[in-house]
C-alpha cells in the first residue's frame, strides 16, 4: 500500500537513492496495485527532489502543485520530506517561496488550520510531553511569521 511505502520512506534513516525512493513511492500512490488513487490522479501533484553530496545544499522531496516549474522557487502549499542519516526524515507543510497561490483558498479557510493543529498536538501527545515535536500557524496565510 502507498501509504505504508510512504510511512517507511519516513522513518528510514539515510539519504542514499533520495530521489529515485521518493519516485518510487510517489508512482505506487497512482494507478499501481493497492495505490491509493487511480492513474488519472498523477496529475494533481508533482515530485520535486533534490540529492546533494559532498556537504552542500539540503536534500529533499516536495510534492507540490503540478503548474509550479520543475526547479527553482515555487507556490502553495507543499508536503515537503528532509532526510537525515541516523533519523527519521523531518517532515512539513509547508507554504513555498513564492507565496500562497494556488492555493489561498484552500489554507484561508478555517477547517485547514484546525486540522493542522490537531495533527501537530497529536504528535506532541506521542511524544510525551518531553519536547515540542510538531507546530502548526494559528493562520496558514500569515507567511509573515517565522518558525519558533
Amino acid at each position: 500500500m502507498s501509504l505504508a511505502d510512504l510511512a517507511e520512506l519516513i522513518h528510514t534513516p539515510g539519504r542514499d537513492r533520495w530521489g529515485e525512493r521518493n519516485r518510487c513511492v510517489f508512482d505506487r500512490f497512482f494507478g499501481a496495485p493497492g495505490g491509493r488513487y487511480e492513474k488519472r490522479a498523477e496529475n494533481a501533484v508533482k515530485l520535486r527532489t533534490a540529492e546533494f553530496r559532498g556537504g552542500e545544499g539540503v536534500p529533499f522531496a516536495a510534492w507540490i502543485h503540478p503548474s509550479n516549474p520543475d526547479s527553482g522557487p515555487y507556490g502553495g502549499l507543499s508536503f515537503v520530506i528532509f532526510p537525515a542519516e541516523d533519523h527519521p526524515c523531518l517532515i512539513g507543510m509547508v507554504v513555498g517561496t513564492q507565496g500562497l497561490a494556488p492555493d489561498e483558498a484552500v489554507l484561508g479557510r478555517p477547517g485547514h488550520a484546525r486540522k493542522m493543529q490537531a495533527i501537530c498536538a497529536w504528535l506532541n501527545r506521542k511524544q510525551g510531553g518531553r519536547r515540542l515535536a510538531a507546530w502548526a500557524k494559528q493562520d496558514p496565510t500569515r507567511t509573515d511569521i517565522g518558525l519558533p
